[in-house]
């Protein structure tokens, strides 16, 4: 099972920086084998496919089939040219557990610092060789760890506006698709890191990122993410936030006015609440 080998990296910069984090141990649940027989079990909703030659700034309407089953890109990912997740693999207890032991290793620290863990997922990510997951961004905390393979994985910072406009945001917390639009000159803003089997990074929420398989073997790797009480809050003004946007409204960024967002989520909350004892939403 995997153990975090060192915290203070972890520790300093939680919840709002990046960090490279080291990680020892290795499953049998993480072999190809495991997986086909995961992939086959999991509801095909929670299996997404795509070619392994995408740009690095692509919109998903021009994001290609990848045309095997989940069984045939494992079984084949080393000339398969494609990457494909398995989401929401906790749903199989066995791996429930592997995620509950690596949050076990930075618990203590992230309660600490920003409250219980809501949310609780885990994923995992096979890509062929010199496969290009495109600029993006998640809601999640997230710790990435390198399993089988290298990759490099360019972040950069989720203040940065020009790459994720708040209005960017608010869309993509009302359901728009997580892909962003950048430029060359942007892309450059990134921090790229090497992963090895074993490395790790944690990923704050909404830090754009794009990963890139390097040399001549797949990669396997493990996400396991988490929502806290903070990054919930915000999730819940950027959809606020749109519905005042759609109403003529210019809404402040979420944490630039708290007494203006505390007053957004009391009547945001309040219209729910007479929406539901009425049927209906009011205006």
């Amino acid at each position: 099972m995997f153990d975090l080998v060192e915290k203070t990296a972890f520790e300093a910069s939680y919840p709002a920086g990046n960090a490279r984090l080291s990680f020892a141990g290795e499953t049998p649940l993480l072999t190809r084998p495991r997986l086909v027989s995961l992939a086959n079990a999991l509801p095909s909703e929670l299996v997404e496919f795509n070619a392994g030659d995408l740009p690095i700034s692509v919109s998903p309407d021009n994001v290609p089939d990848a045309g095997m089953s989940a069984a045939e890109t494992i079984e084949k990912i080393g000339s398969a040219n494609s990457w494909m997740v398995l989401r929401n693999i906790e749903r199989d207890p066995a791996y429930a557990d592997v995620m509950e032991k690596v949050l076990d290793t930075v618990r203590d620290i992230v309660k600490h610092k920003t409250g219980p863990m809501h949310r609780c997922e885990a994923f995992v990510f096979i890509s062929s060789p010199g496969a290009v997951t495109p600029f993006h961004f998640d809601e999640e905390h997230n710790i990435l760890i390198q399993i089988e393979g290298r990759k490099e994985f360019t972040i950069y910072s989720q203040h940065d506006r020009e790459l994720a406009s708040q209005e960017d945001l608010e869309a993509f917390h009302c359901g728009a698709h997580r892909n962003l639009s950048v430029s060359e000159e942007k892309l450059a803003r990134g921090k790229a890191t090497t992963m090895e089997p074993g490395d790790a990074i944690y990923v704050p929420p909404l830090a754009p990122h794009w990963v890139r398989v390097l040399g001549d073997a797949p990669s396997l790797s493990l996400s396991i993410t988490w929502r806290s009480d903070a990054s919930q809050r915000a999730c819940y003004l950027h959809q606020i936030n749109r519905d005042l946007r759609e109403k003529g409204a210019a809404p402040s960024f979420p944490g630039r006015n708290p007494v203006a967002d505390q007053l957004k989520i009391w009547r945001a909350s309040g219209k729910r609440r007479l929406g539901k004892l009425f049927g209906t939403q009011p205006a």
